[in-house]
């Protein structure tokens, strides 16, 4: 198979679903309500110096977790000379693998997008006609999934991740790799990618929409092949 590149993927998406993130500050709310609750509940009043020492001491642990979180780095993107692969590698089948990775031969890629960032580079993979597209989740069923999460986040918070669905308009894959720059990851995808595949570097990430590939024939409808 040849050289493999394996790059960091920054944040929550390799593994969560989208706007996990946002369920940190209804769990703040609702735990100082509890806090609040018992409180009262137990003496009757609540002193106003534990009730504040408490709730800032919430206030600092879900900081702390949402930072953490928004920060984490994960091996989600891998590349070789048949192409690209999306998604945390597990090495048993309990969290379903095949719903965690996406693969991409190369000839499902039109074109990959660059945006240095102060992270790193944010990595846009856009899709050829090759390539056939799943669409994202509605937002009832998204919000569905969140709503689940937000009781069960163990269970339901594993299910198949936002960085394995593709946005639309056009259809692309967004990576924020965190331990590359743009200089070197192109000098790296460029010793693996066929001359078909253009790289275009953008300097700022609102550019990115007016950066738009030509069409191009397409090849063959071969679905993304989940890693299992």
């Amino acid at each position: 198979m040849g050289d493999t590149i394996t790059c960091l993927v920054r944040g929550p998406a390799s593994r969560h679903p989208r706007g996990f993130l946002w369920l940190f500050p209804v769990w703040f709310l609702i735990l100082t309500a509890v806090v609040l609750g018992v409180g009262v509940s137990a003496s009757g009043h609540l002193p106003l110096w534990l009730g504040v020492t408490e709730i800032g001491a919430l206030a600092i642990a879900f900081c702390t977790a949402f930072c953490v979180q928004a920060t984490a780095r994960h091996a989600a993107f891998r590349a070789d000379s048949e192409g690209v692969r999306i998604g945390v590698k597990f090495r048993t089948t309990r969290y379903r693998p095949g719903l965690r990775q996406v693969r991409l031969t190369w000839d499902q890629v039109a074109q990959l997008r660059m945006v240095p960032r102060r992270y790193g580079v944010l990595l846009e993979i856009v899709l050829s006609p090759a390539a056939s597209i799943v669409r994202p989740p509605s937002l009832v069923r998204q919000g569905l999934v969140l709503a689940g999460t937000l009781v069960m986040p163990v269970g339901l918070g594993l299910r198949k991740p936002a960085l394995t669905t593709p946005e639309l308009e056009p259809p692309r894959y967004r990576l924020p790799i965190s331990d590359r720059t743009v200089p070197e990851l192109r000098a790296e995808l460029a010793a693996l990618k066929p001359a078909s595949v253009s790289v275009r570097f953008v300097t700022t990430k609102a550019a990115l929409r007016f950066a738009i590939p030509p069409p191009r024939k397409p090849v063959s409808r071969r679905p993304p092949t989940p890693v299992g």
